[in-house]
Formats: structure tokens, sequence, C-alpha cells
């Protein structure tokens, strides 16, 4: 009996523990990637400079990420094999768009790190995790559905594409409302949240109301007007 106590004491102490490690590995992913994103914003930009800086405080942090959790996986991913793996490719990523940037190559640069976040992601679902950034990620993919409008909006009288259009419109607003809703105490926090979701949800309320008044061109300027929140908060809070 003072056996079994005992192990349920453990186990016990033990399931918080590994709670806290696990969100420690994700602040620590997240403070990493938003140097990521930043170098990605400044690399679209051409300010290969600004970029270089990101990336050199990008891979610092990964290197803490790699020392911290690399040998000893935390939580849910202490069972997945290929986890260290994933941490060095994410590693190499960052020092090859770094060694990039230091030769001048931006679109090198680009492609080294245009796998980061869907490598990291990967990891997290295969271990039945999911994060904030994942629905900013899955936002982010419906404003790409819906991009597609911004210089051929549909026939309006084809039924089949009216209701494709339909279809990912809804996923849009789904998607923005659900990442507005799920936000914690740490996004909510941060001066973005409350700067960015007000005004993307009223813009995505004119662009389904012109969607429905079957209006091609204020369909395209309530899209480009999105489009800059979207880019906007996956950058702050993706």
């Amino acid at each position: 009996m003072r056996a079994l106590l005992l192990s349920l004491v453990l186990a016990l102490a033990a399931g918080p523990a590994a709670a806290d490690a696990l969100q420690d590995y994700h602040r620590a992913v997240g403070a990493a990637m938003q140097h990521v994103r930043l170098a990605q914003f400044y690399l679209r930009t051409g300010n290969l400079a600004v970029a270089g800086t990101e990336l050199d405080q990008a891979t610092d942090r990964w290197a803490g990420v790699t020392a911290s959790f690399g040998a000893k996986p935390p939580g849910k991913l202490s069972g997945d094999s290929a986890f260290k793996g994933d941490l060095d490719a994410v590693s190499s990523a960052l020092q090859s768009a770094l060694a990039a940037v230091d030769d001048d190559e931006r679109d090198a640069a680009v492609r080294h790190l245009k796998p980061v976040a869907g490598r990291l992601a990967a990891l997290r679902k295969r271990n039945g995790l999911w994060i904030y950034s994942d629905c900013i990620a899955a936002m982010n993919r419906a404003m790409d559905g819906a991009w597609v409008y911004r210089r051929k909006p549909p026939d309006f009288t084809d039924a089949a594409q009216v209701a494709k259009m339909d279809k990912r419109l809804a996923a849009l607003e789904h998607w923005y409302k659900r990442c507005h809703r799920e936000a914690g105490p740490r996004e909510r926090a941060n001066p973005a949240f409350e700067r960015l979701f007000p005004g993307s949800l009223e813009s995505i309320e004119r662009l389904l109301r012109s969607a429905e008044e079957r209006s091609a061109g204020r369909m395209i300027s309530n899209l480009r007007e999105l489009k800059s929140f979207d880019r906007l908060i996956w950058l702050y809070l993706g």
C-alpha cells in the first residue's frame, strides 16, 4: 500500500513538472520563431542587414532550445524519436539562411527559412499538440484561399463558383474568430492583439457583405485590406 501511495504521489508530482517543461519549450521556440518571422519580413522587403540581425538572434535562441530540450524532450515529445532530428534540422536551416544573408543571397535565405515553421508544426501535430501558432497558421491558410479572388473575383452568375467562394470566405471568418477566441493571456497582453484583431474582424464583415452584394470591386478592396492585417498578425502573433 505504501508503495502504491508513493507511486501515485510521484506521478502527480511529475504531471505538473512535465506540463511546465512543455510550456517552457513552447515559449522558447516561440521566442526564436519571432525572430525568424522578422527575418522573413525583412528579407521580403530587401533589408538584408536587419534580416541578418534577426537571424543572429534566432540562431542564438534556437541554440538555447537545443541545449535545454535536445537531450530531454518535454512532455508528450519525450517519446518522439525524430524530435532531436527536427531541432537539428531547424538549427541547420537557420545557420544556412544566415550564411546566405552574409553572401547577399536573399532568395537562398528565403528558401532555407521557408520550411522551418512547417517542420515545427508537423512535430507538434504528430504528437497531438496544438498551440496558438497553429491557429494563426490555419488562419493564414484560409486567407490564402480567399486571396485568389484578389485579381479574379468569381463569376457571380456561376453557382458553382459562388458556392466555392462562399466556402472559402466561411473558412476565413471561422479561423479569424477562432484565433481571436483562443488567444490566451500572453497573446491578449500583446499590444498587437487589440490593435489588429478588431480591425481584421470588421474587415471580414465588409468582405462578406461585398460578396453577398456581388460587388467585385469592393471585394478586391476588402481583400487587400484584410491581407495587410493577416501579414501583421502573422508577424507579431504567429
